[in-house]
């Protein structure tokens, strides 16, 4: 007997033995700046551990700003 595993980005298992379903789908919202910088201020003042900070600049967006001002910048190559 298969036994179905939820995940982020659907079902392990079930009948098809393969994923089902996806979080494709979902929008996410554009990194809020002040927000990231304020999780930042959080550890830098003690508040957070570095592990809960990670955590919550890659869910914030950190990435993906980051990228974004990469992307800005003409190549430096």
């Amino acid at each position: 007997m298969r036994r179905e595993i939820p995940t982020r980005t659907g079902v392990v298992g079930g009948p098809s033995g393969g994923r089902v379903g996806s979080l494709r789908g979902m929008e996410t919202p554009p990194p809020d700046p002040e927000k990231l910088l304020a999780t930042w201020m959080e550890w830098e003042r003690g508040e957070s551990t570095p592990g809960r900070v990670m955590a919550d600049l890659k869910t914030g967006g950190m990435p993906e700003l980051l990228r974004a001002l990469v992307e800005r910048q003409p190549s430096q190559r």
